[in-house]
């Protein structure tokens, strides 16, 4: 090295500082700038993974009432009856709500069923007496049913004159999913 040997105190430690520089730059974008990276790059896959993970531990939280909901539609949907029976099921709630609710059914008419792509519809057509309270009282119960029965057509009149009692028709109608 009789090229440093010329050089002064001073220029050999400009010379040395330099050289460290270029090392430690060197040192910097080869080994410690990837494995910084690859760091960095872990981290976001760990904090996305954790966020993945708390949505799916909340599902699981939840499965016991989602399958108790699921349940509950599963056995509306799934039996397999004849259409005279799924008539007679229908026909038979809307006599239960109708009791429960003080509403005195006076005509029922069945109505033929209606095939769709996915689904088929059942009707019914009712007249009923009551009082208001008790109408209103039937037709939520009745569009609460786990039958999925809905009102779909409603007619109201007074029974008579001077008579808080209704008189009231409707078309129902239930939805069965094969």
């Amino acid at each position: 090295m009789p090229f440093l040997n010329k050089l002064s105190k001073k220029e050999k430690a400009g010379l040395f500082i330099a050289a460290a520089f270029v090392f430690f730059s060197i040192l910097d974008r080869a080994v410690i700038a990837p494995i910084n990276n690859g760091i960095k790059e872990v981290s976001h896959k760990i904090e996305a993974n954790e966020k993945r993970l708390k949505e799916q531990l909340r599902y699981l939280n939840q499965k016991d009432a989602i399958s108790r909901e699921y349940q509950g539609y599963a056995n509306a949907v799934e039996k397999k009856l004849s259409e005279e029976e799924e008539t007679a099921k229908m026909l038979s709630e809307i006599e239960d709500l109708s009791k429960k609710s003080s509403v005195y059914l006076i005509d029922i008419k069945p109505r033929p069923s209606r095939q769709t792509d996915f689904y088929k519809e059942y009707m019914v057509e009712i007249e009923v007496e009551s009082g208001m309270e008790s109408l209103m009282n039937f037709l939520h119960q009745l569009n609460a049913s786990p039958q999925l029965l809905r009102a779909e057509k409603l007619r109201i009149s007074l029974k008579e004159k001077d008579s808080s009692a209704v008189k009231a028709s409707l078309l129902i109608t239930k939805v069965h999913v094969p």
